[in-house]
């Protein structure tokens, strides 16, 4: 435990343990040019005090570490940085690797034999945040890159000098055919981690995907089953390393820090939000009572960053006293951190709803108003589905085509209606997490630490977060300038305006409760009725 105290010096190692763990440190940072990783290396700089970061990147489009790294500090999360470091001055603490996965014979990162010699001379702890996301991704590209990645990191990691600590991230998600998921590590997958790498690296991508559905078993995609197979490999063969593994669950844009409402993609639920203030979805699959699992991407990387003090702490006490473990030291050989909390869970519900609060004039204007239902019957969902997505894609398409242009809503309407029901999986269920050490890991922390490393998700107001995230994804991902508030046309009166947007509203609502008592749907009418109306 931390010694207590409520001295706000930063520069007092006795009492604030984790920033002294991390000053002076030299880190090895894999993933770093991703959207948790870009956080994790800004927050690193910025208020950790650390030596130098070795940011481990591969060659992207032709271009080459050195240009993705220049490039990635002048994106607009390392504004509140470059205040007091110009890029120059940054690149001095920040060092890019060129690696690849492919390379060699499966056991190293496929860098220059000087580079790999100072990496192993000189890191302290290694974030290993490398991974292909996708959901959608094929089998033998998740099983090489999350799979066997990791194994190539790890098997750097077992040579190194001053090694302390290794995070590995995972997904609160690796786990999710259970409904309960306590902090340890599940090995009941069909073949072991090895013989997976040995049959991706034996056969074709079309082979291995004649093999996904046996391998995937009641897991519903290839990246949660490759994450469950990484967290399999370490504890199987790494384990006598200073490791831990990190389950984040469903991660957000910014809260706070370093400005809020950041976001470099459209992943998961801010795609599904942005299509739907825009008026592309109408109709989602899901449960709008069921907890969404959601978290701002600062908070996870200030969990992320307490996690890694505590492996190297229990590593080392592990190596002082190794006969005298008792509790979670013996039952935990590779601790494992599921980072979420209960009370404060946002429902699917209140997510979709109050992203409303970030609105702003140019959406309300849209011809069809901001509207849409959950929907957590799957027939009824299809029939909605075709009412309100693809047939009116088709006659978009009908009319561009007589003005003699290329059909292009039919085609977003499949991809969006995929994409729904991808989502459905997590959209329907509800698990029951357990999160120990990560209650414990806010024990750690001083005052001091606390107000640079909160991660209590109880602390965060998510009236105030709202108001920046959708605002946050026009400003950062779509590169959109902030606008003024709008202001209704000339010589049309507000109130009238106001007026017609809820008429159509209404009218849009009452023709799907019709179409919900036509198709016989009486029982989930009078359940929901309140809930469609005021939707």
């Amino acid at each position: 435990m931390a010694a207590k105290g409520n001295s706000a010096d930063v520069n007092a190692p006795e009492l604030n343990r984790v920033l002294s763990f991390y000053r002076d440190s030299t880190i090895l940072l894999t993933g770093g040019t991703g959207f948790l990783g870009k956080v994790l290396l800004e927050k690193i700089l910025r208020c950790l005090g650390v030596r130098k970061v070795f940011l481990a990147v591969r060659i992207k489009d032709g271009r080459k570490p050195a240009e993705r790294l220049q490039e990635l500090l002048k994106d607009a999360l390392f504004d509140r940085l470059r205040q007091d470091a110009t890029v120059e001055q940054l690149l001095e603490r920040v060092e890019p690797v060129e690696i690849s996965l492919e390379a060699g014979d499966g056991t190293g990162l496929g860098m220059d034999a000087a580079t790999e010699t100072r990496l192993l001379q000189q890191t302290d702890v290694i974030f290993n945040v490398l991974a292909s996301v996708k959901f959608n991704e094929s089998i033998k590209n998740a099983v090489d890159t999350n799979v066997g990645g990791t194994r190539r990191v790890l098997q750097l990691a077992r040579r190194m000098q001053r090694l302390k600590a290794v995070v590995h991230v995972s997904t609160l998600y690796s786990n999710c055919d259970r409904t309960h998921i306590r902090e340890r590590v599940y090995d009941d997958t069909l073949l072991r981690p090895e013989a997976v790498l040995n049959l991706s690296k034996l056969l074709s991508a079309n082979e291995m995907d004649g093999l996904q559905h046996c391998l995937l078993g009641s897991l519903p995609n290839t990246y949660t089953y490759s994450k469950k197979c990484a967290e399999s490999l370490i504890q199987q063969h790494f384990s006598d390393l200073p490791v831990g593994i990190f389950r984040p669950p469903i991660v957000l844009s910014t809260y706070r820090e370093p400005i809020a409402g950041w976001t470099d993609n459209l992943n998961g639920p801010a795609g599904l939000c942005l299509w739907t203030v825009k008026g592309y979805v109408r109709v989602i699959h899901g449960n709008g009572r069921k907890k969404a699992n959601l978290v701002p991407v600062d908070y996870c990387v200030n969990a992320l960053l307490v996690a890694g003090f505590d492996v190297a702490d229990r590593s080392m006490a592990r190596g002082a006293a190794p006969d005298s473990r008792t509790g979670w030291e013996t039952l935990q050989p590779v601790p494992v951190y599921n980072y979420l909390y209960d009370r404060p869970n946002l429902t699917w519900g209140r997510y979709m709803g109050t992203v409303s609060m970030g609105f702003d004039g140019w959406i309300k204007r849209l011809c069809w108003p901001h509207s849409y239902t959950i929907v957590p019957n799957r027939a009824l969902f299809r029939v909605l589905s075709l009412c309100c997505h693809t047939v009116p894609a088709w006659l978009l398409d009908f009319v561009r085509q007589l003005r003699g242009k290329r059909p292009l809503y039919r085609r977003m309407a499949a991809k969006t209606n995929r994409f729904l029901e991808t989502m459905a999986y997590f959209g329907l269920r509800e698990w029951q997490i357990a999160n120990e050490n990560v209650v414990r890991l806010r024990t750690l922390l001083t005052p001091t630490e606390a107000s640079l490393l909160e991660f209590d998700l109880s602390t965060v107001d998510w009236d105030e977060y709202f108001q920046a995230y959708i605002p946050g994804i026009r400003r950062y991902y779509l590169g959109e300038l902030p606008a003024a508030r709008d202001r209704t046309k000339p010589g049309q009166p507000l109130a009238w305006n106001r007026r017609i947007q809820f008429l159509c509203r209404l009218l849009h609502r009452l023709m799907w409760v019709l179409i919900c008592l036509k198709l016989g749907h009486r029982l989930y009418v009078r359940r929901n009725l309140f809930s469609i109306l005021i939707a």
